[in-house]
């Protein structure tokens, strides 16, 4: 009994006093680790929502005024003039207030689908082609703000599309879904400053464009569309989940309103831009 030994009190404390401050840099390390994965799946998403909708539209943007019939002299938006008339909720708009009002603007592309080769509208319908002959339509873009009486748009910060039949004014299907968690979309229009240029030489809203007392728009102007879209990585299962800081942050996209986020808002957001030359509206320039 007398060789027995054990630990004096005071190896106890400094064991425990190790363990306390091993047990603590563990955890540390965890909860950095945890936010590190946390915000690099946010950064992922984000990536992935904006180059997704950027690449989709960019694809559609760039039909802008196609026509294989020389006898159509389209405009590469559509906007209600006496040579295009559409209803409201095709048209284009600067920050459209209407049954399918948006968060940002509306952009509607036109463009003849020929009766020799169908093709795929923004919503994956075919358009054209012998069994649909020769059709003139607008694939329209806008960012939904979750309005019910919207068609289709019952979800907010959603990217839609729908296209409209212009020779019979008359929707062909219903507004889909491209990509979710997206905040706002902008968009300005490129003008050369002479027929005879092929470059823009200046970013106006379809606000200023159309300001014009005839309440028409020079076509033979318009050399490319500059679009922005404005992310979130959202989590909709898990809305308090924190991606980042929380506080509010402010944005501008393009000529677009002042966005104020919440200031409990913890969601990470990103802001895309990229500029589309319209070549259908290049090779027309003199």
């Amino acid at each position: 009994m007398k060789n027995q030994k054990g630990f004096t009190l005071v190896e106890l404390m400094i064991s425990a006093v190790i363990g306390i401050f091993l047990m603590a840099s563990l955890m540390n390390l965890f909860i950095t680790t945890n936010k590190s994965i946390t915000l690099s799946e946010a950064l992922s998403q984000n990536q992935e929502s904006g180059r997704f909708a950027m690449d989709y539209m960019t694809k559609f943007i760039r039909q802008a005024g196609y026509s294989s019939n020389s006898e159509h002299n389209l405009s590469p938006i559509l906007i209600n003039t006496p040579k295009m008339v559409c209803t409201i909720d095709a048209c284009t708009s600067n920050n459209p207030i209407g049954a399918i009002s948006a968060k940002g603007d509306r952009l509607a592309i036109p463009l003849v689908a020929s009766a020799d080769q169908a093709i795929k509208s923004c919503t994956g319908s075919d358009v054209g082609g012998p069994l649909n002959g020769e059709q003139l339509i607008a694939n329209v873009f806008w960012v939904s703000d979750g309005s019910t009486d919207a068609p289709g748009a019952d979800t907010e910060n959603e990217l839609r599309c729908r296209t409209y039949d212009f020779n019979n004014g008359i929707w062909l299907d219903n507004a889909v879904s491209i990509v979710a968690n997206i905040e706002s979309f902008e968009f300005q229009l490129g003008l050369a400053p002479n027929e005879d240029s092929r470059n823009a030489a200046r970013y106006l809203n379809a606000d200023e464009v159309f300001a014009d007392t005839t309440g028409l728009l020079d076509a033979n102007s318009i050399r490319s569309i500059r679009i922005a879209l404005l992310t979130s990585s959202q989590d909709t299962l898990t809305p308090n989940k924190v991606q980042t800081t929380r506080g509010p942050r402010k944005y501008v996209i393009l000529d677009g309103p002042l966005i104020t986020t919440a200031d409990d808002d913890s969601n990470l957001r990103q802001v895309f831009s990229n500029t589309i030359e319209l070549p259908n509206m290049i090779l027309t320039a003199n």
